[in-house]
């Protein structure tokens, strides 16, 4: 991940610090997660400039991102440097601390902002963090992808909003539920710590994946067991854990002797998009039904009409028809790593959980009632 560096100007004189106009942007977009819109606290709307680095909360997510300042504290409107930086043009942007003020300059341009009381800024320092694991970036990335969909920030269960980072045995599994499908994924890890189960909000670990998405390094997770940090390079994310059990998900996954079968992904998520074109929300639901032929996929409601779909299946596995949500396994699909070319459906009968496998991914989809 890229930081600005000092150049010949810069320095803590009254010519203030200089930056790179295109680096201190990527760090003011990066924070802007964890800067709220709108507050009850207004000074929450700033980012603030202090002991390298620049920083947004929101009291339940802070970002921060390294930057050279070595000045006194400078807390800064996040919406008009945003704006500043995004519009102005000039390779470098000069920050001077002028009283209560600062004075932006970038090219020809100048703006003097009026500026708080950095004192008045929140500090959040967790204190006893103990390591997770160390995971590498894409590897982290691409574990989030795959399962943080199926989470469910709407359920009075706080714990379903959540994805859980379990660390069990040395291998780290992200899992992901809304009660009617689940999402899990084992990930490689670089160091391995004892084990435990950290929940983590899903605005959380998206945050931090966004984070990750920018280095080619490692994703160091430390908890303290209420409160989460994740370090890429010198950038973090540091967030309060959700309270709460998470459901015993092992057990979803059922042990029976059944044959899956074995499809081209991005054949099986064409043709499911194609035959839910008729569903609606009364309707939604498809039958797939498994034959030595392929896949049908069938699709039916009385305001749009009635569809039929067939995916040719790499393996046949056993006879089955079962309904499903179309946009659960359109999900499922959808975002699994772009190097897994088939997926396995293991599908015994109309009642029965179906069971969905990609690599080290795996999900499970519970079935709709027939008609």
């Amino acid at each position: 991940m890229g930081t600005a560096t000092k150049d010949r100007k810069r320095g803590t004189s009254a010519t203030g610090i200089t930056f790179n106009r295109e680096t201190l942007l990527a760090a003011v977009k990066g924070v802007a997660g964890a800067v709220p819109a709108r507050s009850p606290k207004p000074i929450l709307s700033n980012v603030l400039l202090h002991k390298g680095q620049l920083r947004g909360t929101d009291l339940e997510l802070a970002i921060s991102y390294g930057m050279p300042w070595t000045d006194e504290p400078l807390l800064l409107p996040h919406a008009r440097l945003r704006s500043i930086l995004e519009n102005a043009t000039g390779e470098d942007v000069t920050l001077t601390l002028d009283g209560s003020a600062c004075i932006v300059r970038v090219g020809r341009g100048e703006w003097r902002l009026p500026v708080e009381d950095p004192l008045e800024f929140p500090a959040w320092e967790p204190e006893g963090m103990k390591p997770i694991a160390r995971i590498p970036a894409d590897q982290f990335c691409r574990a989030v992808k795959s399962v943080v969909y199926a989470t469910d920030n709407e359920s009075s269960r706080y714990a379903l909003g959540s994805v859980l980072v379990e660390m069990k045995g040395g291998t780290v599994t992200l899992v992901a539920t809304d009660g009617r499908r689940l999402s899990s994924v084992e990930i490689e890890v670089d160091q391995a710590t004892d084990d435990s189960q950290t929940l983590v909000p899903e605005r959380a670990i998206r945050a931090i994946a966004a984070l990750a998405s920018h280095t080619e390094g490692a994703v160091q997770l430390e908890t303290n067991g209420k409160e989460i940090v994740a370090s890429c390079d010198d950038a973090s994310v540091t967030a309060r854990l959700v309270e709460g059990r998470y459901p015993r998900w092992r057990d979803v996954f059922p042990e029976r002797d059944a044959k899956a079968s074995l499809a081209d992904i991005a054949t099986l998520l064409s043709a499911v998009r194609a035959a839910a074109v008729v569903t609606t929300e009364q309707s939604k639901g498809l039958d797939f039904t498994f034959t030595t032929e392929g896949m049908m996929l069938h699709g039916q409601s009385s305001e749009s009409g009635e569809s039929t779909v067939t995916c040719d299946l790499q393996e046949f596995g056993q006879p089955c028809t079962v309904k499903l949500d179309p946009v659960f396994v359109r999900d499922f699909l959808a975002n699994l790593p772009q190097d897994e070319p088939h997926v396995e459906i293991e599908a015994v009968d109309h009642t029965s959980a179906v069971v969905f496998k990609a690599g080290d991914v795996r999900g499970v989809v519970m079935p709709l009632a027939k008609d």
